[in-house]
């Protein structure tokens, strides 16, 4: 969530988790200080390492490095036990409601997998919903059915008791309960909770876990889309959220649109593949309106002088089943499939995962340009 750190004042209770803001984002920290200094807000810090945003909480924890999953399952447990989650929001704006296939199975029903794994892989054929008359997912509005997700989360997370995410992860169950109860205090109208990460979640193997377990806690104390809310990533340089914005990255537009396959020759032939379509009647569905981004970006980038469908022939095309991004290329650079490479505005060879492998890669160029 991309949310502008101007919002932190906004916030009632905001969580530090996976970054250090006081020291790296110190721009960012004026907002913070403001909702401290004028709204009485409250400020956690869960860090391995006593930092200097930890210096300026209200409350700080300490944990193992790499725990993080286990000590957020603990809070999905605590809001859950306790009835903390908001309502409304849980019931109206998540899937909590929503039937899932009764053949559907969780890990600790299945011998610590999911159902469907073959040969280390998964196979999704339960992982669906049940669906009623002309394809509408079948939902349960008290959350009680056994199958809801709703009913499935409290199943999965029973597990992480206070007691033994206190024994992964270090962190006191005194200490935890502190967190929990803080936190979960934002799951009401009139409230608002943030947490602010940053590579000290993203850098983990299980990065992307660590985001959307605490996108669960978001959703359940109903701390997503709304003012001094959300699942901040306190981004670095300046390019990093500008490489998105400036179409800098292979897959995708500005405005977080796909970069079109080959396959798609027309501009209606991308739409009709890159627009979703919906048969839940409460569902806004807003990418339905992809077709307009679109439109927009191409005139932004060929004016008028051309139309639109000229201009999405002009756009670059990926192949089918290509893949551009940062490892692949140097995998394929290291195999010697480039000859010249331009490093404009980073240092690759400390950088890149993989650091002797990329220098060898490097060393197999004919030419290389450093801006």
């Amino acid at each position: 969530m991309t949310n502008h750190w101007v919002d932190f004042k906004n916030s009632d209770v905001i969580l530090i988790m996976g970054s250090n803001p006081a020291s790296n984002h110190p721009v960012s920290f004026k907002w913070i200080q403001e909702a401290i200094d004028k709204r009485g807000a409250k400020l956690i810090c869960v860090d391995p390492r006593f930092t200097q945003s930890a210096a300026k909480s209200h409350l700080y924890a300490p944990l193992r490095s790499g725990t993080d999953i286990a000590f957020l399952g603990g809070m999905i447990k605590y809001i859950l036990d306790n009835n903390l989650y908001f309502e409304e929001y849980v019931k109206q704006y998540t899937n909590a409601s929503f039937l899932v296939n009764p053949a559907f199975k969780l890990p600790g029903d299945n011998n610590g997998v999911f159902s469907g794994m073959k040969d280390g892989k998964y196979d999704k054929a339960t992982w669906n919903y049940q669906a009623g008359g002309g394809g509408v997912i079948s939902k349960d509005p008290t959350l009680k059915n056994p199958n809801c997700v709703f009913q499935l989360l409290k199943k999965q997370y029973a597990r992480y008791t206070p007691e033994v995410v206190s024994k992964i992860t270090g962190t006191p169950q005194d200490k935890l309960l502190e967190v929990y109860k803080l936190y979960a205090s934002t799951g009401k109208p009139d409230r608002a909770g943030v947490e602010l990460y940053a590579m000290g979640w993203t850098q983990h193997t299980v990065g992307v876990q660590n985001i959307r377990a605490m996108c669960i806690i978001q959703l359940l104390l109903g701390n997503m889309g709304v003012a001094g809310g959300g699942v901040a990533a306190m981004r670095g340089e300046s390019n990093v959220q500008g490489s998105t914005d400036h179409g800098l990255l292979f897959h995708i537009w500005p405005g977080y649109l796909n970069t079109p396959k080959a396959s798609l020759k027309t501009l209606k032939d991308y739409n009709a593949k890159e627009t979703p379509s919906t048969k839940e009647a409460k569902s806004l569905n807003w990418w339905k309106n992809k077709p307009k981004y679109v439109a927009s970006f191409l005139r932004s980038t060929y004016g008028k002088g051309v139309s639109l469908d000229e201009a999405y022939t002009l756009m670059p095309k990926i192949d089918d089943g290509s893949n551009l991004s940062w490892l692949q290329i140097f995998d394929q650079m290291y195999k010697g499939k480039f000859t010249g490479f331009f490093a404009w505005g980073m240092n690759p060879a400390c950088s890149g995962a993989h650091s002797n492998k990329v220098r060898q890669a490097l060393g197999k160029l004919d030419w290389m340009v450093n801006v």
